[in-house]
């Protein structure tokens, strides 16, 4: 008998052993009155992720929660600014309890990836061929990187871009840019941006081209990766090369879009530009990016991207555009 107990002692220890490793310590609350355990992956704007232990991954819509509650301390994104709690249920719909204080439900934003730590830091490095429109024999060479630095109120990304063109054996584009973003998130849909861009040409008249902006923005949805931002800016543009050089100033808007889907396998951007000179001869200058990043293993990524660059004068409309197909990798 005293080996029976034994015996069923020791296999209640293992069983509760085996399944603490399964066991979940959150709970979502929902507006029809249930509840479903599991371990909260990520709550943004519009949806919370949730893995049960029984299933997969589900989504739950923000209008179908009442309230959650949380057992364990992390790090949660609280009216923008980053706390260590838990997070017990609220009696009240669309509330939860937060160091003892009933906070609302849209108030809260959860990211797995930004929980680990107050800065989060992303970039990525690839290089490319370029298929033009146009019928001429040409050879191009487009390599690039970014960096991105963020927080939950800041945000600091830095672009480089290197371009080499050749045309029946002659060089046709030998050039660099580099863009480098700051942008403060004043609260959950507004930011100020601050940027700086520098374009140098090395072939032909040696033209280096600069602005710097700043202006208001607002993002429309987004949380962790996930953006959709349209920002207004003033800008101040020099221009030299080796016959003249000026300044002039403009009106520009700027849309950002970046979303991730299937568990962020596939990546579609867009970076869209549109900038109107105080100049009569210039009615605007347009830059476009359309293109989509699908993940090949945990680091690597193949591209395909559309560029659009288009100046309208009374004169003449400038138009350049290409797609590009490359391979590379983030960090």
């Amino acid at each position: 008998m005293l080996n029976l107990k034994s015996y069923l002692t020791t296999s209640l220890v293992a069983a509760l052993s085996i399944l603490s490793q399964y066991g979940y310590a959150d709970t979502v609350f929902l507006i029809n009155g249930d509840r479903i355990t599991g371990e909260i992956i990520e709550l943004d704007d519009k949806q919370l992720t949730l893995k049960p232990s029984y299933t997969g991954k589900i989504t739950l819509a923000r209008s179908a929660i009442s309230s959650l509650e949380t057992d364990e301390r992390r790090h949660w994104s609280v009216n923008r600014s980053l706390e260590h709690v838990t997070i017990s249920a609220a009696s009240e719909p669309r509330f939860v309890i937060i160091n003892g204080q009933l906070t609302p439900l849209n108030e809260i934003r959860y990211s797995a990836i930004e929980a680990s730590t107050d800065w989060l830091l992303s970039g990525s490095a690839e290089a490319a061929i370029d298929i033009t429109q146009n019928t001429t024999h040409s050879q191009k060479l487009h390599a690039k990187g970014d960096m991105t630095l963020q927080s939950l109120n800041w945000r600091h990304d830095l672009k480089g871009e290197f371009h080499y063109e050749t045309e029946e054996s002659t060089s046709k584009r030998h050039s660099f840019e580099g863009r480098y973003t700051l942008d403060y998130l004043l609260s959950e849909h507004w930011l100020l941006r601050q940027e700086d861009f520098y374009e140098e040409d090395r072939l032909n008249s040696q033209q280096k081209n600069y602005y710097i902006a700043v202006g208001p923005g607002h993002r429309f949805w987004g949380v962790g990766r996930n953006k959709l931002d349209v920002v207004l800016t003033y800008n101040h543009f020099w221009v030299n090369n080796s016959y003249f050089e000026f300044d002039l100033y403009a009106w520009a808007t700027a849309i950002n879009y970046k979303q991730y889907w299937f568990g962020g396998e596939l990546e579609t951007y867009a970076d869209l530009q549109m900038a109107f000179p105080e100049i009569p001869s210039i009615d605007y200058i347009a830059n476009s990016t359309l293109g989509l990043r699908y993940l090949l293993t945990q680091r690597v990524y193949l591209t395909l991207k559309y560029d659009l660059n288009e100046t309208k004068t009374d004169i003449t409309n400038i138009k350049d555009s290409n797609y590009t197909l490359g391979l590379g990798m983030n960090f």
